[in-house]
C-alpha cells in the first residue's frame, strides 16, 4: 500500500510540474501581446476572506485596482493581476499594455514570473520522476 501511495503521489508532482511550466510558458508568450509601458497608480486594495484553513488561520483573497493614462485617455479602477503585502494604495506599478487596446495590460516583469513557474514546474515534474522510478525500482 506504501508503493501505491509513493507512486500516486509522484504522478500528482509530475502532473502539477508539468500544468505550472505549461502555465510558465505561454505566459510567457503572452508578453510579445503587450508592446508597449506605462505606469499605474494603486488606487484600491480589497481583501475578500476565503475561508479558514487547517491550522485555523484565516485565509483571504487580494483584489488590487489600478489607475492608468494612455495617450490622454483614464483607464481606471481596473484590477491588476498581482498582489504583494508591501503594496499600498498611492503606489505606483510598471505596466505593460497592448496598443492596440490599452485595457489589456499586465505586470512588467511577466518574463521573470514566468521563469519562475517555468523553473518550479520542471523541478517538480523532474522530483516526481525520480521518486516515481524509486518507488517502482525499490522491492
Amino acid at each position: 500500500m506504501k508503493k501505491v501511495f509513493s507512486i500516486v503521489f509522484a504522478v500528482v508532482m509530475v502532473v502539477f510540474g508539468v500544468i505550472a511550466a505549461v502555465s510558465g510558458v505561454k505566459k510567457m508568450q503572452s508578453k510579445d501581446l503587450y508592446d508597449a509601458a506605462a505606469t499605474a497608480t494603486i488606487v484600491g486594495i480589497e481583501r475578500e476572506w476565503q475561508g479558514v484553513d487547517e491550522d485555523g488561520f484565516d485565509q483571504y483573497d487580494y483584489h488590487v485596482y489600478v489607475d492608468y493614462e494612455i495617450d490622454g485617455q483614464k483607464y481606471e479602477q481596473k484590477e491588476y493581476p498581482g498582489y504583494s503585502s508591501s503594496m499600498k494604495v498611492g503606489d505606483t506599478l510598471d505596466i505593460l499594455y497592448q496598443s492596440s487596446n490599452p485595457e489589456n495590460f499586465c505586470e512588467k516583469n511577466i518574463t521573470g514570473n514566468s521563469m519562475i513557474m517555468i523553473g518550479v514546474g520542471v523541478v517538480l515534474a523532474l522530483a516526481g520522476v525520480f521518486l516515481a522510478v524509486k518507488a517502482i525500482v525499490r522491492p
